[in-house]
């Protein structure tokens, strides 16, 4: 997986100075972004709220002033990143935030669900496909506030938050989301705006410490030498294993981001999470076994699939950090799983929905079962032995990608009930989250997205680049997942 070169591991700086090197997995997405290799995270959350409750006050405004809240609160939101293409980026403080530059406001067309939906979708993939400007002093974040009308007294927004994967991860953009709807819901005292619409930020503040110094990565002399063998061990002498279908190989261009999205609303998702807990599987699992079903379907030659899955390290952090209740910023390893030529034979036979809930049992022990290692020769603990990450990535072009596709679940966003908020008389309200990944040049040729919101609906969205996978394979896999949960 990784080009390494077996130096001494440097030595880590957890200095609380606002200005601080990239820890390791920071490097990680900082170097695909100054390559064009993957520029964004999103999660794109609808709000809601009543003209009452406005009380004549300018939208734009409103959410201004509760975003300015949010950015003194997270310190991950007013820096810049100096040096991206360099082998030793570090973060530098930004005096001042410019809500100009990082929010924008505009408007869905009026039509229905369908049509909406679609545009939405839209300008989505286009702020996917933008590289962060100026990305030394402009904070690597922005916020489109888009009004999609209204039914009646009630107004609906999309927030689209999208950030550098250096500053964020998929749980960092929910955080985002539910300090946003606190400030709507309870404004704090609210920050001095300049007439320029320019936030000064406090000169003291402190950046916590990377993912590296705030999880330990024990790792065993047999996970070293298996690692190092694998990457620079004689091939022949490898062990071969089935060559997973993984579209077409990898290349930056077109760079262009392809979405597609996957409802479970709100009055299925307790029917699809009891046949989960039915089964004894989560969403996850369940998830997996249906792409693999559908790709199986569709891909019939391939011989084998690999999948993967994001796993969240925050529960293993081992100091408190002054920050929001989800930690805000990179705090990710991943699962890798493999599916043979046997498992996709078993997928043939009429008794297709026994093995897709057997496979999703299998996975869900699977994932149990790794998790009791975790940080425990973990892959994330080998990052800092990569030299150079410009030349890892490059030398990728042109190869087979690692995996057909990620599921990546953030779960769902706690917002606060309505019997505990004036909510329910109009109130501002969180109904929908979208999270979703762009182009990912050389990550899965799919990526499955999953966010929910406690008491709501599930989105699923699905992406991938251009010209990697044919657009019919993940309509079918759409359509597929649609339905399966619309009959489950």
């Amino acid at each position: 997986m990784f080009a390494m070169s077996v130096l001494p591991q440097p030595s880590l700086n957890l200095s609380s100075d606002f200005d601080r090197p990239l820890g390791p997995a920071e490097k990680y997405s900082s170097s695909r972004h100054a390559l064009g290799f993957y520029k964004s995270v999103i999660n794109t959350c609808r709000y809601t709220v009543s003209r009452t409750k406005l009380q004549g006050l300018p939208v734009r405004n409103v959410f201004e002033e509760a975003i300015a809240s949010v950015i003194l609160k997270t310190p991950s939101l007013s820096v810049g990143i100096v040096g991206q293409d360099t082998p030793n980026p570090y973060f530098c403080a930004v005096p001042t935030v410019d809500l100009r530059c990082q929010l924008r406001y505009t408007e869905l067309p009026v039509g229905d669900d369908h049509g909406q939906n679609s545009a939405l979708l839209g300008l989505i993939e286009e702020q996917h496909d933008q590289f962060w400007p100026s990305i030394e002093s402009r904070p690597p974040w922005k916020a489109i506030i888009v009004s999609q009308g209204a039914d009646g007294d009630l107004l609906y927004f999309n927030v689209i938050f999208a950030a550098h994967h250096s500053i964020a991860d998929g749980r960092s953009t929910a955080a985002f989301h539910a300090m946003l709807l606190d400030e709507l819901l309870q404004p704090s005292a609210r920050p001095a705006l300049s007439s320029g619409h320019v936030l000064t930020v406090s000169g003291n503040r402190k950046l916590k410490p990377p993912l590296e110094g705030l999880v330990s990565f024990p790792k065993s002399w047999a996970f070293l030498s298996k690692t190092l063998f694998r990457e620079l061990g004689p091939v022949w002498l490898q062990k071969r294993l089935p060559i997973p279908w993984t579209g077409n190989n990898i290349t930056r261009e077109p760079y262009k981001t392809h979405l597609r999205l996957v409802t479970i609303p709100a009055t299925s998702a307790p029917r699809v999470l009891a046949a989960c807990r039915k089964h004894r599987v989560t969403l996850t699992p369940l998830i997996h076994a249906l792409v693999l079903v559908s790709l199986a379907k569709h891909i019939p030659h391939a011989r084998a699939f690999r999948s993967s899955t994001p796993i969240d390290l925050r529960p293993f952090i081992q100091w408190q950090v002054e920050e929001p209740q989800i930690p805000f910023g990179v705090f990710i390893t991943t699962q890798a799983h493999l599916f043979e030529h046997e498992t996709i034979s078993a997928l043939q036979d009429d008794r297709i929905d026994d093995t897709m809930w057997s496979i999703a049992s299998t996975l869900r022990n699977d994932m149990k079962q790794h998790l009791q290692s975790v940080p425990r020769d973990d892959i994330m603990g080998m990052l800092s032995w990569v030299s150079d990450w410009k030349k890892f990535w490059l030398q990728k072009i042109g190869a087979r990608r690692e995996d057909t596709w990620e599921v990546s679940n953030i779960g769902s966003l706690a917002v606060t009930p309505l019997e505990d908020t004036d909510a329910g008389a109009g109130g501002w309200r969180i109904e929908r989250s979208i999270l979703s990944q762009g182009a990912t040049v050389a990550g899965a040729a799919i990526g499955v997205n999953v966010a929910g919101v406690t008491g709501g609906s599930i989105c699923i969205s699905l992406s991938w680049q251009h010209g990697i996978v044919e657009s019919g394979v993940v309509e079918g896999l759409a359509a597929y997942l649609q339905q399966s949960f619309d009959q489950l």
